[in-house]
């Protein structure tokens, strides 16, 4: 095993959540019955570069061909790839004969904002959910990105003004190749936007249910500047945004393209001041993990003794992180209501919890409910007791407490 940056093999493990299976391999009623594979999943430190990165790689064929996230299903999430399309057009002007392009496009939900701009755009998926775009009208590519792909892309489309991709930069394993790829398609102006989950947040807000098999590495943007001259390109802005519970908006372009924001050094002093180069960050951080793991889970389970019914809210990927981490199983939660089609009827990765419509939990009325996707506490809360729930709120990150 080595650094995904730098190559260096001496990495320090520093958390170890146990064996999951992949976050969105959720299990239909016939296979309940079948071993599900699970995998380790341990986090490193690298102490060369500072990257902090997942030991084990899954095979992307098992956790991306028969997919069941879609990006439009989200309304915040939905709201947010609008007004990054429009600021986007806003910042860098395409024209009607620019090129767009979206690596890890899922639906083509980001893609239709910008198509609505009048640009010419296209998706790379490599998932089922390429059909879905398809069917909404965005040319899409239904192939894993690569610099193999990146050539065909430049023989049949040219270049790109623009390249996109939102909360998948970290989840390729051949990151060499996906750099090639990206320098090949730009044009010489051309600019990469990524948007990653940022390891500031994730060390301040605990959360770690952000780490799940998808997420091979956990971005600063320290790591970042290091990954991007080792391709001869330069971050030339970046900014924080609360996207995903709290993500970093990284622009990136061949050197001397662009002036440089100061946002660059204040965001570096950030981390600078936060100690994110010391192994000892990290131990405390997975403290806080184990702590968090006993307190969650003796509070359900005296809710549950006292006689109360629980139920889980929405069933996102990070939700397999803190079900499977602090065995939360259908003894109890009851079930997870969860409002995405492709998820209704199935039940949740390794704990086989059953995934019911979300109208449900209006319906029955239990006494407690546990914010799986907590990082949306505020929207989700006022929606459900909007629609009519009355029950108590569990909010399990990072300090487990009742609403």
């Amino acid at each position: 095993m080595k650094c995904y940056i730098c190559s260096n093999s001496n990495l320090i493990q520093f958390l170890d959540l146990g064996k999951h299976p992949p976050p969105l391999n959720f299990v239909t009623k016939e296979d309940l019955k079948q071993i599900q594979a699970s995998f380790p999943l341990q986090v490193y430190f690298c102490n060369k570069c500072q990257l902090v990165q997942l030991g084990d790689a899954v095979d992307p064929n098992t956790m991306f061909k028969s997919y069941l996230y879609t990006s439009g299903v989200s309304t915040a999430f939905r709201n947010h790839l609008s007004e990054f399309a429009q600021y986007m057009v806003d910042k860098f002007s395409p024209t009607s004969k620019d090129l767009i392009i979206d690596i890890a496009s899922n639906d083509g939900t980001l893609l239709k904002f910008f198509q609505s701009h009048g640009v010419h755009v296209l998706g790379i998926e490599p998932s089922n959910i390429a059909k879905i775009a398809e069917e909404n009208g965005i040319n899409t590519v239904n192939d894993f990105f690569n610099e193999s792909v990146a050539n065909n892309i430049l023989k049949n489309q040219g270049q790109a003004k623009i390249i996109t991709i939102t909360n998948a930069f970290a989840h390729i394993k051949d990151l060499d190749s996906i750099m090639k790829g990206i320098k090949l398609l730009l044009t010489e102006d051309g600019v990469f936007v990524s948007e990653s989950q940022y390891l500031v947040d994730i060390i301040e807000k605990l959360e770690y249910d952000t780490i799940y098999h998808e997420h091979l590495r956990y971005y600063s943007l320290h790591t970042l500047l290091q990954l991007f001259e080792k391709y001869d390109m330069e971050v030339f802005d970046c900014e924080r945004i609360s996207s995903h519970g709290g993500s970093i908006r990284v622009y990136a372009a061949s050197k001397g393209q662009f002036k440089k924001s100061s946002n660059i050094e204040s965001i570096l002093n950030l981390e600078k001041n936060l100690n994110l180069s010391s192994i000892e960050t990290y131990k405390k951080f997975a403290n806080r993990v184990y702590e968090n793991k006993n307190n969650l889970l003796s509070m359900l389970k005296k809710i549950k003794s006292s006689g109360k019914t629980i139920v889980g809210i929405s069933a996102p990927a990070r939700s397999s992180t803190v079900l499977n981490f602090c065995n939360i199983d259908s003894s109890i939660l009851d079930y997870v209501a969860e409002k995405s089609p492709l998820k209704l009827g199935k039940f949740t990765p390794g704990m086989h919890i059953e995934v019911v419509d979300d109208s449900k939990l209006i319906q029955e009325q239990p006494d407690y409910a546990l914010l799986l996707s907590w990082h949306l506490a505020d929207s989700i809360i006022s929606k459900i007791q909007n629609d009519g729930y009355k029950g108590k709120i569990i909010v399990p990150l990072p300090i487990p407490k009742i609403i």
